[in-house]
C-alpha cells in the first residue's frame, strides 16, 4: 500500500482526487466494485454498438459489480469531427441515471444496469483538452490512476486493472480469466478483425507483431510478450511501482510493460479473447492504423510486404546466452571482441567491427560490466543484465541488425522459419464477433 500512496501523492494525475479525498469523493458509498476497465475514447461513438455491449455481457458473466472509467478525449489539434463524435458518446448517456461527483465536475458516474457503473471523464472541451503529445497514453493514465485512487477505499476491492480501447469487443469471459491466474500482468489475447478496404493489410501487420513475439520467444528475452494497451491487466501495486502509464501520443503500452517485466510477473492468457476492430487510423504516429497503412500502400502500389528476417532473432538469441554465461563466468572485464565473435552468428568476420560499434553504441558491454560490479550472485548478475538490456535496447538492436547485415524479407520467407510458420493468417468479419 505504500508504493500505492506514494505514487497517488507524486506521480498521479492532478485530476485525481487525492489526500482526504479518497475517502470521500466517491457518490455511492455502499457500493464495493470487484472488477474494472479503463476505456479510452478518442472519437470511439461506436464502442456504444460494439465495445460496450461486450463489457456488460462479460460483467454480467461474475459475480459482484463492475466499475468502468470511460476517458472522453481529444487533443488541441483534434479535427472538428472528433469533437462531434465525443460528444454522441457523452449525449447517449444522457438518457441513463447519472449522478454528479462533487468537486470533480469533469466527472460523471453513469449507473449502466443494477450491476454495472460508468465513471465518465469528460475532456472534450477547453480548457480540458491534452496536448498534441499526450493523447492516449494520457488517457489511460488518467483512468488507471482513478482506478488506483479508488482502490485504496472499499469502493474498489479489484485483483486487477483491466485497460482496452475504443475498437474492442470483450469476450464474455474478460473478467472471469482473473480468478485462474496471479501474475502481476496479465495479458488478454487478440484478434484483429473487420470487413473493410484495409483487412489485407491489417492481417499482415498483426502477423508482423505475432513474428516479432515468436522470435523473442525463440530468442529466449524476456520481453517476449504482445504489448497492445486494450489487452492489459495490471495489478494496483504494479501498476504503482512502474508510476503507471507514461503519458505519449502512442508505445505507452511497451513502455509500461517493459517497466513492470522488471518488476514482477508477466503472463499471457489464452482466456479473455479481446477482438480488435480494424479501421483507416492516423491518430497517433505509428501503431496499428499507422503500421496497417504502411503495408496497404505498399499492397496499392504492388509492393511485397516485409518483415524482420529470421537471423535477427537468430543472433539475439546469442545475445542472451553471453548474458546467461557472463552470469556465470568469473571475468570481471568483457574481452569485447571474444563476445562479439560469439554473438556474431551468420555475419561475416569482416563486418564484426560493425557489429561491436552497434552493442557499444547500445551499452551492451557497459551493462556486462556494471552487472558484475554491482551483484555478486549468477541470478542477481543475470537479472540486472535483463533489466538493463531491456525491451527497448533489444528493438534498438534488431532494427541495427536489419538496416546493416539482414534487410527484411517476404511473408513467404518468414514463414518458413519455423517459430513463425503456425502464425495463423485468419480471415473474421465483425460480424462474426459482435454481441447479440
Amino acid at each position: 500500500m505504500k508504493t500505492v500512496l506514494k505514487y497517488l501523492d507524486t506521480f498521479a494525475e492532478q485530476e485525481i482526487p487525492r489526500g482526504i479525498y479518497r475517502n470521500a469523493f466517491f457518490p455511492k458509498k455502499n457500493r464495493s466494485y470487484v472488477h474494472c476497465a479503463v476505456i479510452p475514447l478518442y472519437g470511439e461513438s461506436r464502442w456504444l454498438n460494439q465495445g460496450l455491449p461486450s463489457l456488460l455481457t462479460a460483467a454480467a458473466q461474475v459475480k459482484g459489480s463492475t466499475l468502468l472509467i470511460g476517458v472522453v478525449n481529444r487533443h488541441e489539434l483534434s479535427e472538428p469531427e472528433v469533437r462531434a463524435d465525443n460528444q454522441l458518446t457523452l449525449d447517449h448517456f444522457k438518457s441513463f441515471p447519472q449522478i454528479p461527483i462533487p468537486d470533480f465536475p469533469l466527472m460523471t458516474l453513469v449507473e449502466l444496469n443494477s450491476q454495472v457503473d460508468l465513471i465518465l471523464l469528460n475532456h472534450n472541451e477547453e480548457p480540458h483538452l491534452f496536448s498534441s503529445k499526450e493523447g492516449v497514453g494520457k488517457a489511460r493514465k488518467l483512468g488507471c490512476d482513478l482506478a488506483l485512487a479508488l482502490s485504496t477505499t472499499p469502493t474498489l476491492s479489484v485483483k486487477y486493472i483491466h485497460t482496452t480501447d475504443g475498437d474492442a469487443i470483450v469476450a464474455p469471459d474478460y473478467f472471469s480469466m482473473e480468478t485462474n491466474f496471479d501474475s502481476d500482468v496479465l495479458l488478454h489475447p487478440y484478434l484483429h478483425v473487420g470487413d473493410y478496404e484495409q483487412m489485407e493489410a491489417l492481417r499482415l501487420y498483426e502477423f508482423s507483431l505475432r513474428h516479432y513475439v515468436a522470435g523473442l520467444k525463440f530468442a529466449g528475452s524476456p520481453y517476449a510478450h504482445e504489448s497492445l494497451g486494450s489487452t492489459i491487466a495490471i495489478k494496483p501495486h504494479c501498476y504503482a511501482a512502474v508510476r503507471g502509464f507514461p503519458k505519449r501520443n502512442a508505445a505507452e503500452d511497451f513502455y509500461l510493460l517493459n517497466k513492470a517485466v522488471k518488476t514482477g510477473s508477466l503472463y499471457q492468457s489464452e482466456q479473455g479473447l479481446v477482438r480488435l476492430v480494424g479501421r483507416e487510423s492516423r491518430r497517433v504516429p505509428f501503431g496499428t492504423g499507422v503500421g496497417t497503412e504502411k503495408i496497404w500502400q505498399k499492397l496499392v502500389h504492388h509492393q511485397v510486404p516485409t518483415f524482420y528476417h529470421p537471423n535477427c532473432f537468430e543472433i539475439t538469441k546469442n545475445v542472451c546466452a553471453v548474458l546467461e554465461q557472463w552470469s556465470q563466468n568469473l571475468e570481471s572485464s568483457p574481452n569485447r571482441k571474444e563476445i562479439t565473435r560469439t554473438i556474431r552468428g551468420s555475419i561475416e568476420i569482416k563486418d564484426l567491427e560493425r557489429l561491436e560499434n552497434i552493442l557499444d553504441q547500445l551499452g551492451f558491454f557497459t551493462i556486462l560490466e556494471t552487472a558484475k560490479k554491482q551483484r555478486k550472485s549468477p541470478e542477481a548478475i543475470l537479472k540486472h543484465s535483463h533489466e538493463s538490456w531491456d525491451g527497448f535496447k533489444t528493438l534498438k538492436f534488431i532494427h541495427g541488425l536489419r538496416e546493416y547485415f539482414f534487410p527484411e524479407v517476404t511473408l513467404e520467407e518468414a514463414r518458413k522459419w519455423p517459430p513463425s510458420a503456425a502464425i495463423p493468417l485468419l480471415k473474421t468479419t465483425v460480424s462474426e464477433v459482435l454481441p447479440e
